[in-house]
């Protein structure tokens, strides 16, 4: 009885650390929208790269992103977002949102969806959610999202 109650005890808090640090795919997404609204503010082709070896950086360049900013935002007490701030060559925001989804399925092909005129593009791989979102005219986003997937991809 004694070590039944222990196993469920430990259930509990295994189930509360889960829900405490989840990120739900609508969270991510809601994220991605506000994180992009706040970018697409800061409009230009004035804002200066960062340099490569930034520890977030994911490289894009090929496909016509550059890299300006990257920072975390919490998503919760123990939630923590990692966001991506990208521009294309027309100065058009592109954001990259990670955070930990360690029980979601893979999902490694992309996904879109359209939000007014922004497009969202996701997928989860690895026990990361990945949300890449930009407008719906912005040149480049199919093309990194396409890159990033690529990339992360297992051989088969």
């Amino acid at each position: 009885m004694r070590y039944a109650f222990i196993g469920v005890c430990i259930a509990m808090a295994v189930a509360g650390w889960c829900a405490a640090t989840h990120v739900s795919a609508d969270m991510l997404d809601a994220a991605a929208v506000m994180a992009l609204m706040e970018t697409s503010s800061e409009r230009g082709t004035n804002v200066r790269p960062l340099v490569s070896h930034d520890p977030h950086f994911i490289e894009l360049t090929p496909v016509g992103l550059e890299l300006i900013a990257a920072r975390t935002r919490r998503g919760g007490t123990f939630v923590h977002i990692d966001e991506l701030d990208y521009r294309n060559m027309d100065g058009e925001s592109v954001v990259l949102l990670i955070a930990s989804a360690p029980f979601a399925s893979d999902a490694p092909h992309w996904s879109a969806r359209r939000v007014g005129e922004l497009r969202l593009l996701t997928w989860t791989v690895g026990g990361k959610r990945y949300v890449l979102a930009g407008r719906a005219n912005t040149h480049g986003v199919m093309r990194a999202a396409d890159a990033l997937t690529m990339n992360m991809r297992e051989p088969e």
